[in-house]
């Protein structure tokens, strides 16, 4: 049922609607059409009490719900205020609503709908919610999925799994938050594992939800939850997904060992055959040290499975394969103490994050914005003079560049390369899983939010002072870069919310990253015309604006920025040896798989370093 093929003239009044949508509710919010409908009726109906009752049902449904996170629809800024406004806000909804979405919530007689309003009603402001609210969200909510569940068995529905999965996760948060009385969850979750005809995939998913709420399972919930795991490695070797196992699956059914104190070895054993059939999979010579690297993973789950014949049987095709090993590029094995130390580096840096992260929301921006884990600039000069091949200049190096053209290299974008390839490799050993650690818990845990990060940068740094700009008949406006920068900054930290929040949703980061790069170029244009510093000149139409690269080598700018500030910036947005962002955000060189969250991370803190500088204007006495 689609709301394209609903004829809307067929309801005379609202309570039409309200019958329809309640009889139908299940099909229609599986493919999201009840908004239309509802705005179709709003723009038909010539009662405006109707057509106010109807925009409200609107903006309840542009309420998104993420497991326990509530996602308005539309979230904006001002050009001047740090304040962000979000469409639809629970917290601005004037009394008359409140009664409005109260009777639907009671009216409605559609568990769909009925948890989706109390849902809302829990989620308003303390002086609203209550905790009668929540227990109707548990009951429609197990409801829906009772009723979904019917369909399936009746029609075996391909997207009712997807469906059930989400309201489950959801379910599960908000038994989360308040008392409730847990026995018909529970019966519910061992009615979807073992009596249900879903998917090992749906079950393995639920499985990881209880797992996620200790406070709601405990070991008891866990018993014969193996069976399913074991049920799935008895099917057909060749439909068992072997990566999905050792990455997903098994890891899960260790924590469920561990939890009900089981056998771990069958486990691990289970997890070391598994990669020795991918590694069997892996037939291509140039494919071999993927297929080495299978078999040094089998030997750690076997010997952690205490398994010792599989243990030598798989050192033995180890041993045979890697004579065999033909790379590309130099291999560096690492012995055991250098893994080790490797590890301890890496602990180190999560520990130091986490320390870092229960700081208040104000210095923890104050501390990525004096960058002390970032390369310094000296360090990484003499990395890369030490990191020489003599063999190498000797030989014909061709570079291509990222669209597969042979760019010409002279002397000193060699240097530059090796600088920047030096820059790269301790980004990615330190600095990225050191924002990592940092953004991705702080903004999971509510403590880092895109209103306290706007609010830091409008409120503590020049980026938020307005600057006077005079157009071409001397009418002097002041800007001010708050609100170019927002969107940006408002959809990263949406985005890592709604991925953190669910495994039902992938995030997208195109958006922010073409946002915020673009802006860069601009923001430090900006500070060269506060500084007095020129930011045009001469080309072939006559005098131009300077791109970020002109800026950045700019003689005067860099007495202004540190050479590590510098270093960054030239490697994220200009340099062709960096990543070079600006350049292929602009010109459209990067695919949509290319756009990931350590880009982000990056251009956060490159935001919050370019911001801890400041200016003050001197003033003749």
């Amino acid at each position: 049922m689609k709301s394209k093929d609903i004829d809307i003239n067929q309801f005379e009044k609202i309570e039409d609607l309200y019958a329809f949508v309640d009889q139908n509710a299940f099909e229609l919010e599986r493919n999201w059409y009840i908004t239309d409908l509802w705005v179709a009726y709003r723009n038909k109906s010539s009662d405006e009490g109707e057509k106010q009752k109807a925009q409200w049902e609107i903006d309840f449904s542009l309420f998104d719900v993420k497991g326990d996170k509530l996602f308005s629809q539309v979230y904006s800024s001002t050009e001047t205020s740090e304040r962000v406004k979000s469409y639809p806000n629970l917290n601005e909804l004037q009394s008359e609503v409140i009664h409005y979405l109260t009777i639907r919530s009671e009216e409605s007689s559609n568990p769909i709908l009925k948890a989706k309003y109390n849902h809302l009603l829990w989620k308003c402001p303390n002086s609203i919610k209550h905790n009668k609210y929540a227990e109707r969200a548990i009951e429609n909510y197990i409801e829906s999925i009772e009723s979904y569940l019917d369909q399936f068995e009746e029609g075996h529905r391909k997207e009712t799994p997807y469906q059930v999965g989400r309201l489950y996760e959801t379910l599960l948060a908000v038994a989360n938050s308040t008392k409730t009385e847990l026995s018909p969850i529970k019966i519910l979750t061992k009615k979807l594992l073992f009596k249900s005809d879903f998917e090992f995939y749906t079950k393995h998913g639920i499985l990881n939800d209880m797992l996620d709420y200790p406070k709601l399972f405990k070991s008891d919930d866990f018993k014969q939850t193996l069976s399913i795991f074991e049920n799935e490695l008895k099917n057909d070797r060749k439909k068992t997904d072997d990566f999905s196992l050792v990455n997903y699956h098994i890891p899960t059914a260790l924590k469920i060992a561990i939890k009900t104190k089981s056998d771990v070895r069958k486990w691990h054993n289970e997890c070391g055959l598994a990669y020795l059939r991918i590694a069997e999979g892996e037939t291509e010579e140039d494919r071999f040290w993927l297929k080495l690297d299978n078999y040094a993973s089998a030997i750690k789950a076997f010997t952690s499975a205490g398994n010792l014949e599989k243990v030598k049987d798989a050192e033995t095709l180890y041993s045979e394969l890697k004579p065999k090993v033909k790379l590309p590029t130099t291999r560096i094995d690492f012995d055991e103490e250098t893994q080790k130390q490797l590890q301890e580096f890496q602990d180190y840096i999560k520990k130091l994050a986490e320390d870092i992260t229960k700081q208040d929301p104000e210095d923890i921006y104050r501390t990525i914005s004096n960058g002390f884990f970032f390369p310094k600039y000296s360090d990484v000069i003499k990395a890369s003079e030490n990191n020489k091949n003599a063999f190498l200049n000797f030989v014909t190096t061709i570079q291509f560049d990222k669209n597969k053209n042979i760019s010409s290299k002279g002397t000193d974008a060699e240097k530059d390369k090796k600088l920047f390839d030096t820059y790269s490799y301790q980004m990615k050993m330190s600095v990225l899983p050191y924002l990592h650690y940092i953004l991705v818990p702080g903004i999971k845990s509510g403590k880092l939010t895109f209103e306290n990060f706007i609010e830091f940068i409008a409120t503590q740094s020049w980026i938020g002072k307005p600057h006077l700009k005079y157009d071409l008949g001397g009418e002097g406006k002041a800007v001010n870069w708050i609100g170019l920068l927002s969107p940006s900054i408002i959809e990263f930290f949406i985005q890592i919310q709604g991925w953190v929040s669910t495994k039902y949703y992938r995030p997208s980061f195109v958006l922010a990253v073409d946002s915020l790069t673009i802006k860069f170029e601009g923001l430090l244009r900006d500070f060269c015309e506060r500084m007095k510093i020129p930011t045009s000149h001469i080309r072939k139409k006559g005098m131009q604006e300077v791109y970020i690269h002109n800026v950045l080598d700019n003689d005067i700018i860099k007495k202004f920025f540190n050479d590590d500030d510098l270093l960054l910036f030239n490697y994220l947005f200009s340099s062709e040896s960096g990543l070079n962002l600006r350049n292929n955000v602009a010109h459209c060189f990067l695919d949509y798989e290319e756009y990931n969250p350590d880009q982000m991370f990056l251009l956060i803190a490159a935001l919050l370093r370019l911001a801890k500088y400041d200016y003050k204007i001197k003033t003749s006495s």
